[in-house]
């Protein structure tokens, strides 16, 4: 019943992405993937909220993209809205790996959370892609797009490994997929 709910969840959100990037509407550019380098000396407070963006990769701003004034294109506002939704959705999965000693059902809710952002963004970047007739800006949310399928494949055979879990959100195809779309975006 659960997985059920978090399906629905994850169908949702995509098609509320979907529905929202045909807006136009302007969307600040997210920070990069989150870390998910532990730190020996950081213990886990329930009560303090994590913040697993630990540095910034060169490169990609966190300013809005764009100058000030300028508008995204409708793929632009999608792909980035998008993107930062899955931000937000990560972040906290990247809080619980950088923990040690997790339960085998603390990763199973971690590689589900994973999919389902994963699964949300892959949506979004293909019906972001359908919004634009620049072919060079298609190519890059596809190939965007195509580095989040292949992460969502990691997903799948990692078996919920910890360390698998990790190497997918810190991925340097989808890293470099992501900061060509920043850089055609803004």
């Amino acid at each position: 019943m659960r997985l059920a709910g978090r399906l629905l969840a994850t169908a949702l959100a995509a098609l509320a992405l979907t529905a929202t990037s045909a807006c136009g509407v302007e969307t600040p550019v997210a920070t990069p993937w989150p870390a998910v380098t532990a730190s020996p000396t950081v213990a886990a407070d329930p009560t303090t909220p994590a913040s697993p963006i630990a540095s910034t990769t060169p490169g990609i701003s966190s300013s809005p993209a764009g100058s000030a004034g300028r508008t995204l294109s409708p793929a632009c506002a999608a792909v980035m809205k998008a993107r930062q939704t899955a931000l937000d959705a990560i972040s906290p999965v990247s809080a619980v790996l950088v923990q040690t000693n997790l339960f085998h059902d603390d990763l199973a809710e971690a590689t589900r959370d994973l999919m389902a952002a994963l699964t949300a963004l892959h949506a979004a970047t293909g019906s972001a892609a359908e919004l634009t007739s620049d072919t060079q800006l298609r190519a890059k949310i596809s190939a965007y797009q195509l580095s989040v399928e292949q992460a969502i494949v990691a997903v799948e055979s990692s078996d919920s490994e910890q360390a698998k879990l990790k190497a997918v959100i810190a991925s340097p195809a989808m890293r470099t997929a992501e900061k060509a779309v920043v850089t055609a975006c803004s």
